[in-house]
């Protein structure tokens, strides 16, 4: 393979480290709205004032046991995967890299021989 595919490679790789290192920086904003927001899934508070009896209780049983619990899965457990499949792509492509210019110095090297 030529030098110039190798270039190729390269600016491909690179462009991709750039995009994953800008949607890890996007997702982390996103992340850190999504925390301050979890308050808001048990607003309003429901009193005798606002709404009360069997179904505001179930309502208020739903809310807690099914919204908030799933919030906490995607804020503690879906994140944390997300980051981490994250980090080990942006780790894989940090190494092809290496391995490009490698292999672009051998060909160059090779050139000038």
């Amino acid at each position: 393979m030529s030098l110039a595919y190798w270039y190729a490679l390269l600016n491909k790789k690179q462009n991709d480290l750039n995009r994953l290192q800008t949607c890890n920086g996007q997702l982390t904003g996103k992340q850190s709205e999504f925390s301050s927001n979890q308050h808001l899934m048990t607003k309003p508070e429901l009193t005798s004032a606002t709404w009360k009896g069997t179904l505001a209780a179930r309502f208020d049983d739903i809310r807690i046991d099914g919204i908030v619990a799933s919030y906490e899965e995607i804020q503690n457990t879906q994140f944390s995967r997300t980051f981490s499949t994250l980090t080990d792509k942006m780790e894989q492509i940090r190494l092809e890299i290496e391995s490009i210019r490698a292999t672009i110095a051998r060909l160059e090297a090779e050139e000038n021989n």
